[in-house]
């Protein structure tokens, strides 16, 4: 009996998150529980879909244009920041203080009110994937604050990662 036991606590300690997840899913009652399960608050959604690999909802509206003469899924700031789950203003302080790489792409620029302004910062699938990988791989999605002077690294990894996949280089490139 002692043994069952000890091979239960191994078994359980093997198993990820995202298994454990996936067996509870579509249950309507936690196990042994007379009473229903709560709704997940959207915390704990953003969490499971984190640990699933699943979107956030970040790309569910891309613009698709010509880049290079291959028709491209581009996605605006906004989605680069929902992706990463910070706020748009945030975004934006980073790439001035040159902690992100300036957007490679923009929009056609507009005229409002006689004024020409620039248009929107546009990056690619790929790119916002890029990033998102980097700040999962630190374990910076999500945080509440990125240390940068801890950090370097991420910043070089982007620029490098986003030169490559705009120059469509590979590791066996090099």
């Amino acid at each position: 009996m002692g043994t069952d036991n000890q091979e239960e606590v191994t078994m359980t300690g093997l198993r990820s998150e995202a298994d454990i997840l996936k067996a509870f899913e579509g249950l309507d009652r936690a196990p042994g529980s007379k009473q229903k399960r709560r709704d997940p608050s959207e915390k704990a959604q953003k969490r499971r879909a984190r640990i699933l690999g699943e979107s956030n909802g970040w790309d569910s509206d891309p613009i698709i244009k010509l880049v290079k003469g291959v028709e491209t899924e581009l996605f605006t700031i906004s989605s680069l920041a929902q992706a990463l789950e910070k706020q748009l203003v945030t975004i934006r302080y980073w790439e001035k203080k040159g902690f992100i790489p300036g957007a490679p792409y923009r929009l056609r620029s507009k005229t409002l009110n006689g004024k020409k302004v620039n248009g929107n910062r546009v990056y690619t699938r790929a790119m916002i994937e890029l990033v998102v990988l980097e700040f999962t791989k630190r374990g910076l999605l999500g945080t509440a604050r990125v240390e940068w002077n801890k950090h370097q690294d991420l910043v070089q990894a982007i620029e490098i990662g986003w030169k490559n996949l705009m120059y469509n280089k590979t590791e066996s490139d090099y």
